[in-house]
């Protein structure tokens, strides 16, 4: 991904903990985990016989972690994500931890970990393991299947159709084609426990709690498709949007390491976008469809064959045919967040969340998780996809489709 100039791809999950850390248990955990996960200490390599990444442990050894007084929390994640100490093609530590003392009673744990190596899942899941939890498998694949590329190219025809029908829709996002993706950029709203019952109540008389994911899906794509509408307003302004699917069903059965989706697209039309609520039925139905046809069973082949096929093999293609745009943002709300942790190191989990970065294109991504009945959601962008004025314009339409003032979420620049 970096020959592609879209960037490390890490990610920053931030537990907020009431006391202090305790020095001696996280050194202890860091080593203890690090020893036990020799893939933390591991290079990503391609076969040059048959092109499939693989990872190549080197000798087991503690999980780097390091301590912080009195830091800026968010200066910390700014320059955790745009910096270069995780580079999972080299040798060197894949995870990182980052103990902040924010406040007399108050600290934080950061988790700076690679896409390549985990996803929501999966931190969820490392979150559990720190917390002294009984530890899942470390890493492995769900399938035992090795098709052939040509077995593979077969069974993804059925998605590949699907996506034949994008270009004629204009596709768009916030990607600048004449500006070069700058640094990895955020902010974080929390609402408050108020605030997130007011958003629950708006989604359950708009469509419904059991619309969870389309709902939110909705309100990004809206939030996103306001800020392409101002750059073009004489269009129709459709949203190609990439949501997840679990390659595995069985929670059980999901590994730590591992890529636990596939990515599947779905187009909303600048008609079905007009208003919030016959937009999350438009995206119901077209999500109920998608699963209808088994779509999900042709995007794993699809996912098999862009593993095994080097970056710059498809991208090309993909960016010439869909004319430059893979979709329009990134979206996923993981629920819960790390559902079988309240306490971690003898300290109490007061919030938690995931601060992504994203490529360029899209340039943009919104993603949504809940702790302890409280919404967090961070907006995750490439300096140069937004100018100010247009990141305004984005997070008024976002708040106004959640049903909050912009005043109330608490908002972490």
């Amino acid at each position: 991904m970096r020959r592609t100039g879209q960037g490390h791809h890490l990610a920053v999950t931030v537990l907020e903990l009431e006391g202090k850390p305790d020095t001696t248990a996280l050194e202890k955990t860091a080593e203890v985990i690090g020893k036990r996960h020799p893939i933390l200490h591991s290079r990503l390599r391609r076969s040059f016989r048959t092109f499939e990444a693989a990872w190549h442990p080197s000798a087991p050894a503690a999980i780097p972690i390091h301590f912080h007084q009195a830091q800026d929390l968010e200066a910390l994640i700014q320059q955790l994500l745009n910096g270069d100490s995780i580079d999972v093609s080299s040798d060197g530590p894949n995870l990182e931890l980052h103990a902040v003392t924010c406040e007399p009673d108050r600290w934080a744990l950061l988790i700076l970990w690679p896409h390549a190596l985990l996803d929501g899942i999966g931190i969820n899941k490392f979150i559990s393991e720190l917390a002294g939890a009984k530890p899942g498998p470390a890493h492995g694949d769900t399938s035992t299947v090795n098709d052939s590329p040509g077995t593979l190219w077969k069974n993804a025809e059925p998605v590949l159709e699907e996506m034949r029908s994008f270009p004629v829709h204009r596709i768009r996002s916030l990607h600048r084609k004449k500006c070069k993706p700058g640094s990895s950029h955020f902010e974080i709203l929390k609402f408050p426990k108020d605030a997130s019952g007011t958003i629950r109540t708006k989604m359950a008389k708009t469509a419904g709690e059991l619309l969870l994911l389309p709902y939110f899906a909705c309100c990004a794509s809206r939030a996103v498709q306001s800020v392409i509408a101002s750059r073009h307003p004489d269009e129709s302004v459709p949203i190609l949007l990439s949501l997840p699917v679990q390659r595995q069903p069985n929670v059980s059965k999901r590994p730590l390491f591992h890529n636990h989706i596939v990515a599947y697209s779905l187009l909303l039309t600048g008609d079905e976008l007009k208003e919030l609520e016959p937009a999350t039925k438009a995206l119901y139905r077209k999500y109920a469809n998608f699963l209808r046809r088994k779509l999900p069973t042709a995007m794993e082949p699809l996912t098999r064959l862009m593993e095994r096929c080097p970056s710059r093999f498809y991208l090309k293609p993909a960016s010439f045919y869909l004319k430059g745009e893979i979709c329009s943002l990134f979206h996923s709300h993981t629920g819960r967040f790390a559902p079988e942790v309240d306490e971690l190191f003898g300290s109490r989990l007061h919030n938690g969340y995931h601060v992504p970065t994203v490529s360029s294109p899209p340039g943009i991504g919104i993603f949504f998780s809940e702790y302890d009945d409280r919404l967090s959601c961070t907006i995750s962008w490439k300096e140069g996809s937004l100018t100010e004025s247009e990141f305004r314009l984005l997070k008024s339409t976002l708040l106004t489709d959640l049903g909050v003032p912009e005043t109330n979420p608490e908002c972490t620049p």
